[in-house]
């Protein structure tokens, strides 16, 4: 119940990664009960279990039981699982069961005290959810279970504790759950009565006023009959209400003069383990005589607070002295700073120090404040702190006190002090609050829907539990409504409102508090298109050196609207992007377009400069103008590194400019997505741009431009399996390059329609034009397309059988992309290469060429090449009878097609791993991939890998004895080879 602890004695026993805690604790959950080997393994890893799953959470189990003293004996093996032997008293959460048991037994038995008494004990035992919400989805289920229980447990106590008379003890704590809980109705109920019985029927009757609006605003519905019926005994001071004396005597607290005023502890606080622990530890080494001081930052609904509160209330009861919690105000809608004269008079009447003996000069105030402190050892949470100036004079000078900071900037002004920065909750954390406020059933009966909510809150505690409070107050929305809206980018804002606080209130009284030339820097970047940006593409927004971007940037990092990442890197958190991007639109000015123009520079500039060094030898584009590199590239991993981290701002600057009316630059950058993508194969989002880059190109009346982002769409739906399109594109480009007397630009765009012919088995015509682009590219000294026709040629020639030629065509592109350092297309021609020695027999240099395509591949990282290359490798190990590695081969290719969005080359994997499932003589799954083979080619009018497939289920229906089948298949292999005239020894 909380982080796991195994103690033997006063040691700890450590259990170490996550996988050993979580199979413990879900044997540990069901103590006494088999737990299958197969529930183990969703508790290990939910719902992607490695192949290796089961052995590994045996060996888990071995290793469990060789750490843990005993462990034979505690994790025995019993028929399909394990099941843990724990005594009660050895376990906390068997413990609380039999207390809550014992509860409900001495309930029964009239023994009222002796139940408050289990009850308590028993809510003693939960330090907060199970694995503190790292344990994953299966027990994350019971964690919730777990503390529902304790919830009802907690209400069953206050009852007792109100008929004990000690409804004024407990109000404040009462009233904080039910803000929790809003409807949560029993909650409310129990507070009501609580202000009854502490005098104060008004305050009672009043809470039911609050939720009776509350459900007619948010729910359009009255309170139920039980809360209506106690407000109306209330109003008639029904005798009933009336508690009489009871035999028993009160239940009883020590007495302490010790203040102790912390704020409740949220029981449905998620995450922060890691945070938790850093403070535990700041406090455990903190030297004899001095506090330890921690300050907490991060963005505005960040949960800086709740984790303050959370690890007060953990560490307590090491502070004998006390606690003591203010609210400074630093950020607080409509009120000034708390000053520090005013916040130690504050502390000082909560620790019940007369107003007669706190001094009105502020000197004697802050020396009263400090001989309060002198010697004792306190908790102390300075929350919603503006500056290190408001703090500095509120830190015990000697004390052995923990001081817990809280502050939406970096205090970097304090000496002496831990920081520890809160940003957003990974995804598993945001989940766990998600199942804790709005509850389990809720989030498991639309799982998605709900991953995808967590997404949208982008780990903000506050967004999280926002939402979760609109779906709980509407409980006839399901959550994929609430999604739906939240994915509209304008309106995300203003979904995450509720009840007066919301994300873009927390966000702009931070806005608010900056400089006025910090607060116009900030909206600037509110122009940057993409989460990420850099200190080149800030000075280029702003109009400055690197250096005073860098500054500018570091200064909003300090004010936590602005996230660091690597040197010179920096993101933008979802909803802070959404909040600047409105502060922009909301207030144009006549800076706002250059700044644009500057930012669109600078990508142009940087995307040229990186692709020309990825892609050498392309043809440069006439009147292209020159561009700042505001950095250079010596080799491709670097400028492939560049363009990887910055494509999503790059596909999104394409929009910008466009809806912008920024057509030039709209029309000229997809050209470098499109070449990007032809090795990441990112081709959907990149045909997007594309689409853009031909719309503005024909705004502009520019041929030459629109010819370009033609020829490179078609390329993309090439990519796709979209032939007919692409061939459409590339005649019309072809038609332009006429039009403009372009001989590159046309032999360009044939050379693609040749590809694109030979994809859709006109053989014949992609030749003649392959030879064609060829002999005009050596006319022209257009060495990047000589090789590129050249491998085609190896291609196609292979296809009609023609394997001399094939060859000789391929080895002359592989020299010319080797003599360019031309490595992506190199990787095409190797492939090809190898095709053509497999047809001559020479099976050996086949693979020598296919593992050389490989390395090449992995080398650069070509995503929508490799399953092809993998596919090809697998093909010659048949034919070399290595059938075990040329399954491992087809499988990695077949797991990363599923991946790839490079549907062109998809036919052809699955028909390699049917081939190799053929000669492992496993006839059914064979049939299967060259079933799904022959679907994609048919959709796609692959007319080649068309009869591929059929050739092939004709000879697996052949094997099968369904002889009429193969015939027909074969005869349908066959007239289709006739038609593009493919040989007998090319089949």
């Amino acid at each position: 119940m909380g982080s796991l602890e195994i103690r033997s004695g006063s040691a700890l026993i450590p259990v170490n990664g996550a996988l050993q805690r979580r199979v413990l604790v879900t044997l540990l959950l069901d103590a006494g009960r088999v737990v299958p080997v197969s529930r183990l393994v969703t508790a290990g890893w939910d719902e992607l279990p490695p192949d290796s799953a089961e052995h590994q959470v045996r060996k888990t189990v071995a290793k469990l039981r060789s750490r843990i003293p005993r462990g034979p004996e505690i994790i025995v093996t019993d028929g399909p699982g394990y099941r843990a032997v724990v005594r009660t008293e050895h376990l906390d959460l068997l413990r609380h069961q039999q207390l809550m048991r014992q509860a409900r037994q001495s309930l029964d038995a009239g023994q009222t005290e002796r139940a408050a008494a289990e009850l308590r004990e028993a809510l003693a035992l939960w330090r907060g959810p199970v694995l503190s919400g790292s344990g994953g989805q299966l027990i994350d289920a019971a964690s919730t279970a777990l503390e529902e229980q304790r919830i009802s447990a907690a209400e069953q106590l206050y009852d007792l504790r109100i008929d004990a008379g000690e409804a004024a003890e407990i109000t404040g704590e009462l009233r904080g759950l039910v803000d929790e809980h809003p409807l949560r109705e029993t909650l409310r109920s129990r507070l009501m009565l609580a202000l009854y019985h502490s005098g104060q029927q008004a305050a009672a009757l009043d809470e039911f006023a609050r939720v009776r609006k509350h459900l007619a605003d948010e729910l359009g519905i009255d309170p139920s009959a039980q809360l209506a019926g106690l407000h109306d005994r209330m109003l008639r001071q029904d005798p009933s209400l009336v508690r009489p004396a009871r035999p028993v005597t009160r239940v009883t607290h020590p007495v302490t003069e010790a203040p102790h005023t912390l704020p409740f502890d949220v029981p449905d606080f998620s995450g922060r383990r890691s945070e938790l622990e850093r403070v535990c530890e700041v406090a455990r080494r903190a030297p004899k005589g001095a506090p330890a001081v921690i300050a907490l930052d991060g963005m505005g609904g960040s949960g800086k607070t709740a984790l303050a509160v959370r690890a007060a209330h953990q560490l307590v009861e090491q502070y004998p002295d006390g606690s003591l919690f203010i609210d400074l105000h630093g950020f607080t809608p409509g009120q000034e700073p708390l000053s520090a004269f005013h916040a130690q008079g504050d502390l000082l009447a909560a620790a019940s120090i007369p107003s007669e003996e706190m001094p009105t000069a502020s000197a004697g105030r802050a020396a009263r404040w400090q001989s309060y402190m002198r010697g004792r050892c306190m908790v102390l949470i300075l929350d919603n702190a503006a500056s290190s100036e408001q703090v500095r004079a509120l830190i015990p000078a000697s004390s052995d006190s923990l001081v817990l900071i809280t502050s939406r900037p970096r205090l970097t002004g304090l000496d002496g002090v831990e920081w520890l920065s809160v940003g957003a909750l990974p995804e598993q954390d945001s989940d766990q609050l998600l199942r804790a406020t709005l509850g389990a059933e809720r989030v498991e009966r639309e799982p998605d829907a709900a991953s995808e909510l967590v997404r949208l809150c982008g780990g903000l505690p506050l967004a999280v539990r926002i939402a979760s409070a609109r779906l709980a107050n509407r409980p006839h929305w399901t959550v994929q409504r609430l999604v739906e809206r939240l994915r509209d980018h304008n309106r995300r804002l203003d979904e995450l409102t509720s009840e007066g606080r919301g994300v873009a209130g927390a966000l702009l009284l931070s806005y608010q508090s900056m400089p006025r030339d910090q607060q116009s820097a900030f909206r600037l970047l509110g122009h940057h298109p993409g989460r990420y940006l850099d200190t080149h593409e800030a000075a280029a927004l702003l109009d400055t050196d690197v250096l005073t971007a860098e500054d500018v940037l570091e200064e909003l990092v300090d004010a936590r609207l602005l996230e660091a990442r690597e040197p010179g890197g920096y993101a933008l958190h979802d909803l802070v992007r959404s909040f600047v991007q409105r502060i922009a639109q909301g207030s144009r000015e006549p800076g706002d377009e250059p700044a644009m123009r500057r930012l669109l520079d600078h990508y142009l500039g940087m995307t040229k400069h990186a692709c020309d060094v990825v892609f050498p030898g392309r043809r440069r584009i006439k009147d292209d103008g020159e561009h700042q590199v505001d950095a250079t590239f010596d080799h491709k991993e670097k400028a492939l590194q560049w363009l990887d981290q910055h494509r999503g701002s790059l596909l999104a600057a394409v929009d910008a400019a466009h809806d912008g009316g920024l057509l030039w630059h709209a029309a000229r950058l997809p050209r470098e997505l499109g070449f990007h993508s032809s090795i990441r194969g990112y081709d959907s989002s990149a045909n997007v741009a594309l689409e853009k880059g031909v719309s503005a190109s024909r705004q502009l009346k520019d041929r030459s431009l629109t010819r370009l982002n033609l020829m490179n769409l078609a390329m993309g739906k090439w990519r796709l399996g979209q032939l007919r399109e692409a061939v459409g594109l590339l005649e019309e480009a072809v038609g332009l390059s006429r039009q403009m007397a372009d001989e590159y630009s046309e032999a360009e765009c044939q050379a693609r329609l040749g590809q694109a012919y030979s994809s859709m088995g006109e053989l014949e015509h992609a030749l003649r034009l392959s030879q064609e682009v060829s002999r005009r590219a050596q006319e022209l000294g257009f060495t990047r397309l000589d090789g590129s026709s050249l491998s085609m040629l190896g291609l196609i020639l292979t296809r009609l059988g023609r394997f001399e030629e094939a060859m000789e065509s391929a080895e002359r592109a592989v020299a010319i992309f080797d003599s360019i350092d031309e490595v992506q297309l190199s990787v095409t021609a190797l492939s090809y290469l190898s095709q053509a020695f497999e047809g001559l027999g020479r099976y050996e240099e086949a693979l020598a060429r296919a593992d050389s395509a490989l390395e090449r591949c992995q080398q650069i990282g070509m995503p929508a090449a490799l399953p092809l290359v993998l596919a090809r490798r697998a093909d010659v190990l048949v034919r070399l009878e290595a059938l075990d590695e040329a399954a491992d081969s087809a499988d990695h290719a077949l797991s990363k097609a599923a991946s790839s969005t490079d549907d062109i080359n998809r036919a052809t994997v699955h028909l390699s791993a049917g081939l190799v499932r053929y000669a492992q003589g496993d006839l059914d799954t064979a049939l299967a991939q060259q079933r799904l083979a022959h679907e994609i080619a048919c959709r796609m009018e692959l007319r080649y890998d068309e009869a591929c497939a059929l050739w092939h289920l004709a000879r697996t229906a052949e094997a099968q004895g369904h002889l009429q089948m193969a015939r027909q298949h074969r005869s349908a292999a066959d007239s289709l080879f006739a038609l593009m005239k493919v040989p007998q020894t090319a089949r």
